[in-house]
């Protein structure tokens, strides 16, 4: 986690934070971290204490060299339930993101929004098994 991230997590109550990356075409990845906490309060919380310093590290892998660790980037800051998710997008390369690049910003998006249902989903099925005991 880079600048004032780790601040905002672990002054909320951050339990853990859990990072993938995924890389596409045209030398754009995005990692995407998801950090926990025991309420949806202070995931909201965490959230909000964020600011545009507080940014996911990228997560380097097989096949995918670290990046946007001097480069320009784009970053997203969301919270749903007690979940709090980032995303940082850009090239593999350490080309710098500019508004016209828009594969970078499409796929951090997509990203953001499957992450956005997968964390739902979870929600439900953990909604639905406790109503079914």
């Amino acid at each position: 986690m880079q600048g004032t991230l780790p601040q905002a997590l672990t002054s909320n109550g951050c339990t853990r934070v859990m990072r993938v990356t995924y890389s596409g075409k045209g030398g754009v990845a995005v990692t995407v971290g998801v950090a926990v906490f025991d309420t949806e309060a202070k995931a909201s919380k965490a959230k909000t204490a964020a600011d545009n310093k507080s940014i996911i590290t990228s997560l380097p892998g097989q096949g995918v060299a670290a990046f946007c660790r001097t480069a320009v980037c784009r970053s997203t800051t969301n919270a749903y339930g007690r979940y709090a998710y980032f995303t940082l997008a850009g090239f593999t390369n350490g080309k710098d993101v500019t508004e016209k690049d828009a594969a970078v910003f499409t796929t951090g998006d997509d990203l953001a929004e499957y992450t956005f249902r997968q964390i739902r989903q979870r929600g439900e099925a953990q909604a639905s098994a406790a109503a079914n005991k």
